[in-house]
Parts: C-alpha cells; sequence; structure tokens
C-alpha cells in the first residue's frame, strides 16, 4: 500500500462502521517536552479493523501552537458557544511508524474537531496600500477534513466547518 491508497482508504472510512476506539493509554508512541521536562502522548488510539496495519493516534498538543487559547485567533470570523480552542496533531501510522500528520483544531470547548487546513489573504498586496481589515479565504483538503471528520467521531464537524468558514478544496 502506498500513501496515496492509504489516503484513500481513510477518507472512504467512517467511524462508526470502520474504526475500533482504544480508550486509554500507553500508546508507545510518547514524545518528550524538554521545555516542561515531561512526555506528552496522544489522547486517542483508533485501529482500522478492515486492516489493522492502520492507525490513527490524536490529542497531541501541536507544537508552534501553543499561543493560541481561542478559534477567533485562527479564523478571524469564527464565532462558538464556547471561544476555546486547542490545536492537535493528527498523527496516521502504517505498521507502527508515523507516515502522515496534520493539524486539527478542538472548537467551542472540544465539543468539535475541524482541520487548521490553510489561510490566504483576499485582500492583501504588497505594493498596495494596506487594507483596514484584512480578508481570508481558509481552506483545506479532502484528505484534512477526512482525518478531522474521524478524530470527530462523525459528530458535528460539517457544521463547526461552515461556522469557521472553511471551504473544502
Amino acid at each position: 500500500m502506498d500513501l496515496h491508497e492509504l489516503r484513500e482508504t481513510i477518507s472512504n472510512s467512517r467511524y462508526e462502521d470502520d474504526w475500533h476506539h482504544v480508550v486509554t493509554g500507553p500508546f508507545y508512541t510518547d514524545a518528550p517536552d524538554v521545555d516542561e521536562d515531561t512526555v506528552e502522548q496522544h489522547d486517542e488510539l483508533l485501529v482500522y479493523t478492515p486492516n489493522v496495519d492502520i492507525t490513527i493516534q490524536h490529542g497531541l498538543r501541536a507544537r508552534g501552537f501553543d499561543h493560541i487559547k481561542t478559534a477567533d485567533q485562527l479564523w478571524q470570523d469564527a464565532s462558538f458557544p464556547d471561544p476555546k480552542a486547542t490545536v492537535d496533531f493528527v498523527d496516521v501510522f502504517w505498521r507502527g511508524v508515523l507516515v502522515d500528520r496534520e493539524c486539527v483544531v478542538n472548537v467551542d470547548g472540544g465539543r468539535a474537531t475541524i482541520p487548521l487546513g490553510t489561510q490566504k489573504p483576499l485582500n492583501y498586496s504588497s505594493s498596495g496600500p494596506r487594507p483596514e481589515k484584512y480578508e481570508f479565504e481558509y481552506t483545506a483538503t479532502k484528505w484534512q477534513v477526512a482525518l478531522a471528520r474521524i478524530a470527530d467521531r462523525d459528530h458535528d464537524w460539517a457544521s463547526y466547518m461552515e461556522q469557521a468558514g472553511i471551504i473544502i478544496k
């Protein structure tokens, strides 16, 4: 199986039908945090039941995003009942080896998981005047959406993506 086939398999899966949720760790993929002199790990392990060579782990804090505390720091017009947000890694493993990684955002105080995706300024020009307010287009790939959907257990990810203004490309 190559990476494209792996992504296609995961993208076409459904949480309820295809994934076994291992509730508690250790998962033996700990990450040292030298700043805090501790060890961190993912919160959840998912095993793809049709082929146990495929696993997903998520919940490990994404380094570089520690400053993110609220959703509006990522999406300027995002408005959720609970503004709290955290950015985590979703790691894809094949036969125990990390083969892919994306970032997801736990929004509304952890009630939903959506892809971080990318932001592109729509009204920025390096040679033009500075706008009063920057406008952005927020996009996520189908692959990023698939991982967020599985991490979210197929709950309310779509409505939360809409609230954040994320477009699937």
